[in-house]
């Protein structure tokens, strides 16, 4: 409760003293345009240089891992969304097949 009745306090003084001293805010803030401009342009060129340096030496970009999923390539409807799933019954395994013999064949003319 104390944090908020400071806060409060703090709003209203601030607000009183913003209205009389109205110009003096907006020479400061005039003033700080610059140096924000100068901070800013300066971190920038910095970064496009470093950006650039890398591409010349030839290091590999980064790259982000990403956590996709493998996607089905196929048209029809899964099988979860369908519901057949549940409708497939499980499949015996099959007996080897033994080899077929193969009669004569016929000599074609």
């Amino acid at each position: 409760m104390k944090i908020f009745l400071g806060g409060i306090v703090a709003l209203v003084v601030g607000i009183i003293l913003l209205i009389f001293w109205w110009w003096d805010f907006l020479t400061m803030i005039k003033g700080l345009i610059p140096v924000i401009l100068l901070v800013g342009g300066g971190f920038a060129a910095y970064s496009g240089y470093d950006e650039i340096k890398e591409k010349m030496v030839g290091e590999p970009e980064k790259v982000e891992p990403t956590f996709e999923t493998t996607t089905e390539t196929s048209t029809e409807p899964s099988e979860v969304t369908t519901g057949a799933a549940e409708e497939k019954k499980p499949e015996r395994p099959k007996a080897p097949r033994t080899p077929r013999k193969r009669g004569a064949r016929k000599k074609e003319a």
